[in-house]
Order: C-alpha cells, then structure tokens, then sequence
C-alpha cells in the first residue's frame, strides 16, 4: 500500500503542538511505516507546510516545526515535481473547470491539481498497489483521485 500525505496531513504530523489530534496523527503514521506501508508525499507539500512555518521565524514553535518537517524526510519519500506533473496538472485542472467543478479560483496555482497528478502519475508506475490520499480535503482531491481523511485510513 502507498500512503500520500497531503499538505494538511504534514503540517498536523510536523506540528511541534502537543493537541491530541497531532499525537494521534503521529502515531497513525508509524503504525503504517510498522505495517510496511510505503509513506509519499510531494516537495510541493513541504514547501507549503515550510512556507507557513517559517513566516513567523521568532515563534518558539517555528525552529521546532522545521526540524519536525526535517526528521521526516527520513520516514517519508518527497517527490519531485517534474515537468510531467506540471503538464498532467494543466490537464487536471482545465478537466475540471469543463467539467463546472473547479477546486480553486482560477488565478490560484491549485495546489491540489499539482498534487492529483503527482498521485496519477505514482499510480500509473506500480499498477495494482492500493494507493490513497490522507487528506484534510477530501472533497477537492477525491475529483481526481482516491481520498480519505487520515483517521479513515487503516
């Protein structure tokens, strides 16, 4: 099985707050690396979850956050956005707005289109795996792929 993690579900796991949700999704998440789930996720997410980091850089919480989001890169495969994505997502995207179901403004660079044809593509190369998406935002990926929020995912 492969396990994407979308932008919402890294920035819960990388969180440095001590919440129950972010322990709980923690430890979601090494119950799967246990049961030898393969753990993805895109450099797209990381910039995301990064970028909202460190636009309060004096916060006590930030340089822990950081190294929370650095320590995963050891648990987690971040994948690149090729030229193949960006071309994918541009299809993703206008499909959708045909379609009358647009996932973001159309002066938005859509994040979740990006992350839809990471997960196409990664589908396309091991034909047969189980694959989904834990997400916050299951309404707009589940347009293109398959999403469930990380509690439903076992």
């Amino acid at each position: 099985m492969i396990v994407f993690l979308d932008t919402g579900v890294l920035g819960i796991i990388s969180s440095p707050n001590e919440k129950q949700e972010v322990i709980n999704c923690q430890q979601w998440l090494y119950q799967l690396i246990v049961r030898g789930v393969q753990i993805v996720s895109s450099d797209l997410c990381d910039y995301e979850v990064r970028r909202g980091i460190l636009v309060t850089p004096f916060a006590p919480s930030s340089q822990q956050g950081i190294k929370n989001l650095n320590e995963l890169e050891s648990l987690v495969d971040f994948l690149s956005v090729t030229q193949e994505v960006w071309r994918k997502a541009a299809q993703l995207w206008a499909e959708s707005r045909r379609q009358g179901q647009p996932t973001a403004d159309s002066k938005n660079i859509d994040a979740d289109v990006i992350i839809a044809a990471t997960c196409q593509i990664l589908q396309a190369e091991y034909p047969g795996q189980s694959f989904v998406v834990a997400t916050t935002n299951v309404k707009h990926l589940s347009h293109f792929v398959m999403a469930q929020t990380w509690q439903e995912i076992r």
